[in-house]
């Protein structure tokens, strides 16, 4: 891909500083409901990055879903997230175990971390919303030489997540805010010409429908209860849940997925 194309790739609609969007409420069911991260994961990276005395920083951390899980394992830990009520809700869940824990209003791509001041960079299903040239050039300016980079999300080999996605694509409104919030880059990209390797954490869990529909309107890009499209959206995902439920619950099984790999920044 040559530097147009970059270029054109970061030119999506949200491609100015973040304002926030995200209500309380919404943030607390993100943090109640979102599917966790595994535990042993986070181990097993700190581990292989050797960050455990090193400083980390997760990037677009929302609520500290992921976050919660280095506090007490790594001698620094920046939580790194724009939205004030996502930020605000992280200091509360993480509480006095974040004791070397720092809260900065910050994005991807203006962090407010000093340079080489990281040794380990995280980032958990938020790296599709970053401004691909400009968080690559902020990474750079911000990790140490020789510090890793480690991409969380979901594996998704039963198409559970991809399918709930879908639900409400018929639903212009929602269709357009997942288009227009997300760039199409390669999470590949961010790594600047090194190879990450892909470790998955298998992990299964039961949903009723207070936590399926929980997690589903706990999305950025769906609406908030007072928007026109509400009811459309709840009724979709209630008969989704309906064809998939056995007396009253579903399980569902994915897997946390790791991307890891020192950047070749320099």
């Amino acid at each position: 891909m040559d530097e147009s194309e970059i270029k054109a790739e970061t030119n999506f609609a949200l491609a100015s500083q973040p304002k926030n969007t995200m209500s309380y409420a919404k943030a607390l069911q993100y943090a109640k409901y979102r599917l966790p991260y595994s535990a042993e994961a986070v181990r097993f990276v700190i581990k292989t990055a050797g960050a455990g005395d090193g400083a980390v920083a997760d990037i677009g951390a929302g609520t500290g879903l992921l976050t919660q899980h280095f506090t007490g394992q790594v001698a620094r830990l920046y939580l790194v997230e724009p939205e004030d009520e996502m930020r605000r809700l992280a200091g509360e869940i993480i509480g006095r175990q974040g004791i070397n824990t720092e809260y900065i209003a910050g994005t991807a791509e203006r962090t407010f971390l000093p340079d080489q001041s990281v040794d380990l960079i995280v980032a958990a299903n938020s790296i599709h919303r970053f401004q691909p040239e400009a968080a690559l050039e902020e990474f750079r300016r911000i990790l140490r030489p020789g510090g890793w980079l480690a991409v969380f999300s979901y594996d998704d080999e039963f198409n559970f997540l991809r399918d709930n996605m879908n639900v409400g694509r018929t639903i212009e409104e929602y269709t357009t805010r997942l288009n227009d919030s997300r760039h199409t880059l390669p999470l590949q990209y961010f790594y600047n010409g090194a190879k990450p390797v892909k470790y998955l954490f298998p992990q299964e869990l039961q949903e009723g429908w207070e936590e399926y529909w929980g997690a589903a309107i706990s999305g950025m890009e769906a609406p908030e209860e007072h928007e026109e499209w509400f009811r459309d959206f709840r009724q979709a995902h209630w008969e989704r849940f309906e064809s998939l439920q056995k007396d009253g619950e579903i399980t569902v099984k994915y897997s946390t997925e790791v991307w890891l790999g020192q950047p070749h920044y320099r």
